[in-house]
C-alpha cells in the first residue's frame, strides 16, 4: 500500500494471558524472586473488549491507513488476518531474537519504529484505550505535528513512578528546562490547557523538569522522533530492551513524549479534549459504562485495578460496547 504524507497508521499491543502456552513460557523465564519484577496478573489479564476496539477503529476512524496489531503470535480465534487494514505483527517481526520472549511492554513499545511498511505518522495504542465517537485525522495531527499538551508534573514512586523517574533523569541530562520553555513558551504557556496551566506555573520555579503531566491516552508519534530518540538515549533504551519482565530500572515509550515536548515537535490541545480516563472499581464501573453506551467521549480508557470484581467488569462493559458496535467489523471473520 502506497503511503502518502497524510497517512496515520494505529499501533496496538496486545497478549492473552490466560493462553496455556504463554503462561508456560512466562513461568520459564519469570525469576524466583518476583520482588525484583512486576508481574502483576492485571498486566495481563483480558477484558475481552479487543474485537469491540477494532470496531470501534473501523467505525470511529474510517480514514485508517493500517491497523499494526503486534502479540508474541498469539492472534484471537476471530481475527482476520485478510483484513486489508490488518498487519499482524509478530514480536520476532521487529525485535532482536536476542530480546525474545519478553513479557514486558516498555522493550515492545520501544522498538515500534521497526515495524515493518510503519507510516511516519503513527497513534500508540494500549489495550485498554477505546474509540466509542467518530474522530478526524486532526484529533490526533495538525500540520503534520503530534496533537498534545505539554504540562509540567510530579512523580509519585508508586506502580510505575520509577520508570517515569527514569525518563525525567534522561531529560534533565539533556536539556534545560529554561532554554526549552522560553524556545517554545506560547506552546508551554497556552490557554488551550485551561485549569491544567496551573501545574505548570507552580512548578515553573523549580530548576528542572520535576516529571510531566500524562493523563495515559493513546500517544500520536512520528517514526523519525522515535529514531531520534534512539540515537540521544541509546544505552538506556538498549538496557530496557534486556529486560524480558518490567523492571524499576526501564525506561519506556514516555520517554519518547517527554523528548518531544521538549523539542517543540508537537500542536497543543487540552489534555481532556474529548476523552475520560478511568481507573476501574465497583464504584464507577456503571458510570464507565454509561460514559460508552451515551458515547459521551470519542476516547475512552479502561485502566484495570485490583479493586475490581473482574468478572463482572467484563459483563458490564461488554453489554455497553455491544450497544454502540453490535455489528461485526472487517478485522473478524
Amino acid at each position: 500500500m502506497k503511503q502518502e504524507l497524510s497517512d496515520i497508521d494505529f499501533v496496538i499491543p496486545w497478549v492473552d494471558g490466560s493462553d496455556p502456552a504463554w503462561i508456560a513460557e512466562f513461568n520459564k523465564y519469570c525469576p524466583q524472586d518476583k520482588r525484583i519484577v512486576d508481574v502483576s496478573s492485571k498486566r495481563y489479564r483480558d477484558y475481552g473488549l479487543l474485537k469491540y476496539w477494532f470496531r470501534g477503529v473501523e467505525q470511529f476512524a474510517p480514514w485508517v491507513r493500517k491497523v499494526h496489531f503486534v502479540t508474541c503470535g498469539q492472534k484471537p480465534e476471530w481475527l482476520n488476518l485478510s483484513a486489508p487494514k490488518l498487519h499482524w505483527v509478530r514480536h520476532s517481526d521487529y525485535i532482536p531474537a536476542e530480546y525474545l520472549p519478553v513479557f514486558s511492554s516498555n522493550p515492545i513499545e520501544l522498538m515500534m519504529h521497526r515495524i515493518p511498511g510503519l507510516a511516519e505518522q503513527i497513534v500508540y495504542f494500549n489495550d485498554d484505550l477505546f474509540l466509542t465517537s467518530p474522530v478526524r485525522k486532526k484529533f490526533f495531527f495538525r500540520k503534520g505535528l503530534p496533537c498534545d499538551s505539554a504540562i509540567l508534573g510530579t512523580i509519585s514512586l508508586t506502580d510505575i513512578g520509577h520508570i517515569l523517574l527514569n525518563n525525567n533523569n534522561l531529560i534533565n541530562s539533556v536539556f534545560s528546562k529554561k532554554n526549552v520553555i522560553r524556545g517554545n513558551l506560547c506552546k508551554w504557556l497556552n490557554v488551550k490547557y485551561g485549569k491544567a496551566l496551573a501545574r505548570t506555573l507552580l512548578l515553573l520555579p523549580y530548576s528542572g523538569f520535576t516529571g510531566f503531566y500524562n493523563p495515559h491516552f493513546a500517544v500520536p508519534y512520528t517514526k523519525s522522533l522515535l529514531e531520534e530518540v534512539w540515537e540521544i538515549f541509546p544505552e538506556a533504551l538498549t538496557a530496557t530492551m534486556g529486560h524480558r519482565f518490567r523492571s524499576q530500572q526501564d525506561v519506556n515509550q514516555y520517554l519518547f513524549q517527554d523528548y518531544r515536548f521538549c523539542t517543540g515537535q508537537f500542536h497543543p490541545i487540552h489534555p481532556g479534549y474529548n476523552r475520560k480516563m478511568f481507573t476501574l472499581s465497583d464504584q464507577n464501573i456503571k458510570f464507565a459504562s454509561e460514559c460508552i453506551k451515551r458515547q459521551k467521549f470519542s476516547e475512552i480508557v479502561l485502566n484495570d485495578s485490583d479493586s475490581l470484581d473482574f468478572e463482572n467488569a467484563c459483563k458490564i462493559l461488554s453489554c455497553a460496547f455491544e450497544s454502540i458496535l453490535p455489528e461485526k467489523s472487517s478485522f473478524e471473520v
